[in-house]
Parts: structure tokens; C-alpha cells; sequence
């Protein structure tokens, strides 16, 4: 039979919780800014 999985998340601590979300975060918002810029400089016609 096969063993079920762990109840208790290996992801756990200060780091998973404190850095690793806004980190992502910020990347995400950096990103958007700079595909903003990118498109919104480049008219049509």
C-alpha cells in the first residue's frame, strides 16, 4: 500500500513566510511596471 503524504508542510518557517511571498510579490509588480512601459510607449498606426 502506499503511504499517504505528510500532514505537515516542508515549506514552513520565517523565510517560506516572510520573504519568499514578497519577494514574489515585488517581482510581479516589477515586471507588470515594466511590460506597462514597454507597451504603452508603441502607438498604433
Amino acid at each position: 500500500m502506499i503511504d499517504p503524504l505528510p500532514a505537515v508542510s516542508p515549506l514552513s518557517g520565517f523565510f517560506w513566510t516572510w520573504i519568499v511571498p514578497p519577494a514574489l510579490f515585488l517581482l510581479t509588480a516589477v515586471a507588470t511596471w515594466l511590460l506597462y512601459r514597454h507597451f504603452s510607449g508603441k502607438k498604433d498606426a
